[in-house]
């Protein structure tokens, strides 16, 4: 089968092939103290790591980008604008997608974040998603940046943080309440939209990095990310998954943690506090990539105080991020739920104790 968007050709295999041969010849994370034998081993994970998640995106790209909700009538309502540079000081990563159903009054915005497990992944692959939320009365950035092994943390956060602080300066310009700023994503995203929410209410994170977004997020959803790194070190991924992952994140093997630089300041679920925003969490207990990372945030959350509302799978065969495919009741229910909560939120009628 042959599938081709505006932006993607799903016969463009050679295009990833020699991307897969960049990243074994990339002298990224060839720290001076290690061995050979560890740079070929760093260099391998990342390339396995970022393999696998562009073949996750080739193989479900057709049912991620079929949304259920658009038909041949509705999309024509759908305003769409690609590749708008956020930051021109790096046109070539930062870009992003503008989707807005064609009305006049002012919208509610969602920053949407696609994951890949920080090496892999594009904007193009959440079409599907960000037209969902396009035609509910929201408008939608969907947003690129950088990726492993050419960034690590906390470089791609910075690129997220000035595409919602483009998308801050220009509310005029594409009428949105910047009152109303929701941050979302899924896998590597999710842990990106976690990370944006703890702005809201960690000094230290802004005071380490040094760069923060210009408002207060006002509502976070978060659909099977990573928020823990010691549940991340206590589980054990097939063909070493995590070294792959956290070395794309962080460029450090799962090993180095405790002695990473940004250790304070890396994990959404230590920086909860009070003035994180209300959030809704996706999450399964069969995610191969992220099991028990749901129920770690919500636990961090009802400590805090912090409003949330969560679906969790009830089937075994609601894996990783199955919400984004729309298939199955898993799928039905979650979106449904998610949507209920950013209309309820937007319209103020949630009530917080």
């Amino acid at each position: 089968m042959e599938y081709n968007d505006d932006n993607y050709e799903m016969n463009d295999l050679e295009r990833v092939r020699k991307l897969d041969e960049e990243i074994l010849n990339n002298s990224e994370y060839e720290h001076p103290n290690l061995t050979a034998k560890e740079k070929r081993q760093r260099k391998r994970s990342v390339h396995l790591t970022k393999k696998l998640f562009q073949a996750i995106d080739i193989l479900f790209a057709l049912s991620q980008n079929t949304c259920p909700y658009v038909n041949k009538d509705n999309i024509k309502n759908i305003e769409v604008q690609s590749d708008i540079v956020y930051d021109k000081s790096l046109p070539s990563v930062c870009k992003l997608d503008f989707y807005r159903a064609n009305k006049e009054e002012k919208q509610p915005a969602i920053i949407l974040i696609h994951g890949g497990g920080f090496s892999a992944g594009d904007k193009k692959y959440r079409k599907g998603r960000s037209q969902f939320f396009a035609l509910h009365g929201f408008t939608v950035f969907c947003v690129n940046y950088g990726l492993a092994p050419q960034y690590a943390y906390p470089e791609p956060l910075r690129h997220i943080v000035t595409a919602a602080n483009f998308v801050y300066d220009n509310a005029e310009t594409y009428n949105i309440d910047r009152e109303r700023i929701f941050v979302g994503g899924d896998s590597a995203g999710g842990y990106y939209a976690a990370m944006m929410g703890a702005f809201n209410c960690s000094d230290k994170l802004k005071s380490v990095l040094g760069f923060a977004p210009k408002f207060r997020i006002f509502g976070a959803l978060l659909n099977c990310g990573i928020y823990d790194m010691r549940t991340v070190l206590e589980t054990k991924y097939p063909f070493g998954l995590d070294n792959g992952v956290i070395l794309s994140m962080a460029g450090i093997k799962p090993v180095e943690f405790d002695r990473y630089e940004y250790r304070e300041v890396s994990m959404p679920a230590e920086l909860v506090g009070e003035g994180y925003p209300p959030t809704f969490i996706i999450y399964s207990d069969n995610d191969t990539f992220c099991k028990g990372q749901g129920d770690v945030m919500i636990d961090i959350l009802d400590k805090n105080g912090i409003y949330y509302e969560y679906f969790s799978a009830r089937y075994s065969g609601s894996n990783h991020c199955f919400s984004l495919t729309w298939l199955g009741d898993d799928a039905a229910a979650a979106n449904e739920l998610l949507l209920s909560f950013v209309k309820r939120l937007a319209e103020d009628k949630i009530k917080f104790k």
